[in-house]
């Protein structure tokens, strides 16, 4: 596909955004709603037979139901889906904002709280995710992008897993299990997965954000597999001082090798996350303009205006006006008397 291409008679392809394992992901710009969109076509493998490509179409469709059914802050909205010319494609919002693992690479460790910040917003995107019987399978780092107000997206469900009730088998959207980054052992050992699988991705995305590094590492990807099947985790708070040891001990729980000694469900780790976010901050501070991805800024300021209208506001000269007086800010920014 070329930069250029209509799709559908309205989808214009800008440019290459990346690659998956069940397809490529383009930027398009929707020239009906005058907007971009993120366009993900399927791969066809030209040596499969029909049966085969009628089986991975049928994937495809799956991924794209599977994510338009969920309703989350913390997902990308589907918002087509089709066939161009033999070509499956389907169209989501496009999310801007940095990959949580190139904010991890420039920032490296990151403090506690944006930590907590960015862990309870996947927790609660798995938790809904869970709910409706999908399991991600492949949560890592460029998954999970943040957006300049901090709101958490998490993307790409093209190995997601369907656990369904009625025959309480799995069928599953991809050939791969996931990437070596964050798979869990019973990935790679070939096991069924659960809800639980996700919990053991999301303690290797804890783990990275306190210490900068990934839970296991080897010149040879080949060794990897036997280090996460075998190998304990080098506990974070050897590689960096300071963390709380009720956070290290809910990172290395995650970490179990046995699904069976991890958190019971993503509520259970949003809980216990949720101690170490930040307070709520003045009303006035949530009109001072900032530029940079703020992971803390959905709890300092809760249902706070983006950053253009404040960008705005400053311009004008106006920003920081009050009408009320004789009150002073209390704990979380409430007016106390």
């Amino acid at each position: 596909m070329d930069t250029g291409t209509l799709i559908a008679g309205r989808y214009r392809i800008k440019r290459l955004i990346g690659r998956g394992g069940m397809g490529v992901v383009w930027l398009a710009h929707d020239e009906n709603l005058g907007r971009d969109v993120a366009l993900k076509t399927m791969n066809v493998d030209p040596g499969l037979t029909k049966e085969q490509r009628a089986r991975d179409a049928e994937r495809f469709r799956r991924e794209a139901q599977a994510v338009a059914r969920l309703d989350h802050a913390g997902l990308a909205t589907v918002y087509d889906l089709g066939e161009e010319n033999g070509t499956r494609f389907l169209v989501m919002q496009y999310v801007i904002g940095p990959p949580l693992d190139d904010r991890i690479a420039e920032e490296g460790p990151l403090s506690i709280e944006e930590t907590a910040s960015i862990g309870v917003q996947i927790a609660s995107v798995l938790g809904s995710v869970h709910a409706r019987d999908v399991v991600h399978r492949d949560l890592k780092g460029s998954n999970v992008v943040i957006r300049t107000d901090g709101v958490v997206k998490v993307l790409d469900f093209g190995v997601a897993a369907f656990l369904d009730p009625d025959t309480t088998g799995l069928t599953t959207t991809g050939e791969r299990p996931g990437s070596l980054e964050c798979m869990a052992p019973e990935q790679v050992r070939g096991k069924p997965v659960d809800p639980r699988t996700d919990l053991y991705a999301l303690g290797c995305l804890l783990y990275a954000m306190l210490t900068g590094e990934p839970v296991f590492t080897h010149e040879s990807e080949l060794m990897l597999p036997g280090m996460i099947v075998e190998r304990p985790p080098v506990p974070p708070g050897r590689l960096r001082a300071g963390i709380p040891s009720e956070l290290e001990d809910l990172v290395l729980q995650l970490l179990a090798k046995d699904p069976g000694e991890r958190p019971a469900h993503a509520g259970e780790v949003w809980r216990r996350l949720a101690v170490w976010l930040p307070e709520r901050r003045t009303p006035e501070q949530a009109l001072v303009p900032w530029a940079e991805v703020d992971p803390l800024r959905p709890f300092t300021h809760p249902m706070g205006p983006e950053a253009r209208p404040v960008r705005a506001w400053a311009a004008s000269g106006r920003n920081g006006r009050s009408g009320r007086t004789g009150a002073t800010p209390g704990r979380h920014g409430r007016p106390s008397h």
